[in-house]
């Protein structure tokens, strides 16, 4: 998160006295003016009709309002800290406590405020800034420590897992595999590693967490790739498959590597488990997908997001209950013809950056939508097109297991008349399926 520490200012830091969204946009628009060299009401104005498309609650008593201001010399960020709490969207329950408040002038702005969400995304993070008495102390809860926090694991497991880690680093050295791959959040420490573990001859060592900010130290080692998933709450059983899913996606891993994985048990803090993967063997289904018709606008950032999100819904549901939906990624023009509304559109009217999957204001939303009956239509960009989409073609669909219901079905039809890809989650299983050129490719 290095790269996030220039946008925050201690003069951009305060605690907020406001007690609604309005009266908070008026405290930070006067904040950030200084910065732009903008009216403080152009900023409001800006940033207000940005909130009053889509809300930009985030959850965990996060807001991220955020608007593009033509003309700003840089993206400016504020932070606003209101201990009383402030009710965002008029709503019962949780109350907003951390304002994230963002103007940008520059085309990576959904880059910025995924890096800016990530970061207010970590554990206890509304806790610590609370608790802060000043600008200073904010700013200290916000950026990395210097020094990486002793570890209070017992002893044994440390030892436990340093023995593991060279177990696997000399198996790896032994049979010429091409990357290990290492899951330390189990232990949320780096201390077990050795200098000499990174002898001349051993693979890349891939670091692959879900919160970079646990290792402050981890450029004082010989790391090939560090990755940071933005997948969360995975269990024990997905962890490896959904990590390499990623990599893959990202092409971090490439068809013929042969990896060793090693991660642990997160309840217990060990670091315990060596895994196998032949790349191209146990993710032949994937390497399916990519020499399929696959649609020439799909992004891969966008692929990957919608995986994400896919884990999440199939992991989390919506309010304690499961739920099962259907993504069309790719080839819109084409698989618009195929389809028609359930209900209104609620993406209809909106720009096209207010509906970018890679915006993460927006996760929320489309879990929320994930309920309603169809499918969510996204460009290749990202931006979505429609959502509550019923699916409907002429084609028979083949080599669809037996037992799928009918968001499957669609899925398998949709592909086999465009380029599309889709990604269906199983409300009764929680599996999550992408199909192409009319098949199910994957299933995990």
């Amino acid at each position: 998160m290095t790269e996030v520490v220039k946008y925050f200012d201690r003069e951009r830091i305060c605690f907020l006295t406001a007690t609604s969204k309005t009266e908070a946009f008026y405290e930070l628009s006067r904040l950030v003016a200084p910065a732009v060299s903008r009216p403080s009401a152009e900023i409001y104005t800006a940033v207000s009709e940005r909130e009053s498309q889509i809300s930009t609650y985030v959850g965990d008593g996060i807001a991220i309002p955020h608007a593009k201001l033509l003309g700003a010399p840089e993206s400016v960020v504020a932070v606003g800290i209101s201990r009383g709490g402030i009710s965002w969207d008029g709503k019962d329950g949780e109350l907003t406590r951390v304002v994230v408040f963002i103007v940008w002038n520059d085309i990576d702005h959904i880059q910025l405020l995924s890096k800016i969400a990530r970061l207010f995304a970590r554990e206890s993070m509304v806790t610590s800034l609370l608790n802060a008495n000043s600008a200073d102390e904010v700013l200290s809860a916000l950026l990395p420590t210097a020094v990486e926090p002793a570890p209070t694991i017992p002893e044994h497991n440390l030892s436990i897992a340093g023995i593991t880690f060279r177990a696997a680093m000399h198996m790896a050295r032994e049979a010429e595999l091409q990357a290990v791959l290492l899951y330390p959040d189990p232990l949320g420490t780096l201390s077990f590693l050795r200098e000499e573990d990174f002898s001349y001859g051993s693979p890349p060592l891939f670091l692959i967490t879900q919160d970079l900010n646990m290792y402050p130290r981890y450029e004082d080692y010989q790391f090939g790739e560090v990755v940071q998933l933005p997948y969360r709450g995975l269990r024990r059983r997905n962890l490896v498959e959904m990590s390499l899913i990623y990599l893959l996606s990202k092409s971090r891993l490439k068809k013929g590597d042969k990896v060793l994985n090693i991660f642990g048990n997160d309840e217990t803090q060990e670091l315990d488990t060596i895994s196998y993967t032949d790349v191209e063997r146990d993710f032949a289904l994937f390497f399916s997908l990519s020499s399929t018709k696959r649609p020439r606008d799909l992004e891969e950032a966008v692929f990957s997001r919608i995986i994400q999100i896919s884990g999440e819904i199939a992991e989390e549901g919506r309010e304690g209950k499961p739920v099962g939906t259907l993504f069309v990624l790719g080839s819109h023009e084409e698989v618009l013809k195929h389809t028609q509304q359930l209900v209104i559109n609620p993406f209809h009217g909106y720009n096209a950056e207010e509906r970018n999957v890679l915006d993460p204001s927006l996760e929320e939303t489309i879990k929320e939508f994930s309920r309603i009956d169809g499918a969510f239509i996204i460009r290749g960009d990202g931006v979505i097109m429609s959502a509550g989409t019923y699916v409907r073609t002429n084609t028979a669909v083949r080599k669809v297991p037996y037992g799928l219901g009918a968001r499957h079905t669609a899925a398998a039809a949709i592909t086999a008349v465009s380029d599309a890809v889709a990604i269906a989650i199983s409300e009764s299983t929680r599996k999550i399926s992408i199909f192409s050129d009319g098949q199910r490719v994957m299933v995990f």
